[in-house]
């Protein structure tokens, strides 16, 4: 079977089946899906692998959630669809499943480099699914189409329970969050309110057994008195 190259249009016979192949006569290395050839790019890691976990703790921070103790740290390099048209440009999943926090993705504008193998070092590649095109070829306002294989890190965290998943954009240091703990503002109104509950409890149980009405509005005074610091070193900072 004979295929034509996406760069220099120059006829290619198809040896085995392979998903990548390179042009014997521009040298462009090509992805072949559903008997059709497109240029593929990488787009160089510009953020250290040393510097993902600060990235997703001001992440966390700044939407806040607590920040929990990371527990893993992979590179992956996913691929995504660069679509254009006359007027529209998209950037579509190239694998399956998609992490919910990478549905928004948008390729940048510029910085994208001829795909090699072995230039993403530190970056597990993720495979392009089978008939991942099938969304877009065909429509009449795609003109040019190409793939590219991004650099994310995927980043585990959590502390004495379930484990949440965050990506981190190895270009644009850009935090996706896949799935997240509870917000501490949630934390900090549960915790309120249980342990106003408690100090409730704990007055009407001193008004109910002291006798002496008078002794008892005493007694009461002074262990609100003595819980009210308490309570506002618990929650007056806002921490969880």
């Amino acid at each position: 079977m004979q295929v034509r190259c996406a760069n220099c249009a120059a006829q290619i016979t198809l040896e085995r089946d392979d998903a990548f192949l390179r042009c014997p006569f521009c040298d462009s290395t090509l992805y072949l899906d559903r008997a059709q050839t497109f240029r593929r790019f990488t787009l160089p890691s510009a953020v250290p692998r040393a510097r993902a976990a600060d990235l997703l703790a001001g992440e966390l921070a700044a939407q806040e959630l607590p920040r929990l103790r990371l527990l893993k740290c992979d590179g992956a390099l996913l691929p995504f669809w660069g679509v254009r048209g006359v007027e529209m440009q998209e950037t579509i999943p190239a694998f399956a499943p998609v992490p919910q926090g990478l549905h928004e993705f948008r390729l940048p504008s510029a910085g994208a480099v001829p795909d090699a193998e072995g230039e993403a070092e530190g970056f597990q590649r993720e495979p392009c699914s089978q008939g991942a095109s099938v969304t877009w070829e065909g429509r009449q306002d795609v003109s040019s189409f190409a793939l590219y294989f991004v650099p994310f890190y995927k980043l585990s965290y959590g502390e004495g329970g379930p484990a949440y998943t965050a990506w981190v954009d190895a270009v644009s240091g850009c935090v996706c969050l896949s799935q997240t703990p509870p917000p501490l503002t949630d934390r900090i109104t549960r915790r309120f309110w249980r342990s106003l509950s408690l100090a409730f409890l704990a007055l009407a149980f001193e008004a109910l057994v002291i006798p002496n009405s008078w002794a008892a509005l005493a007694v009461v005074a002074v262990t609100a008195a003595g819980l009210y610091p308490t309570l506002k070193g618990l929650f007056g900072g806002g921490e969880g």
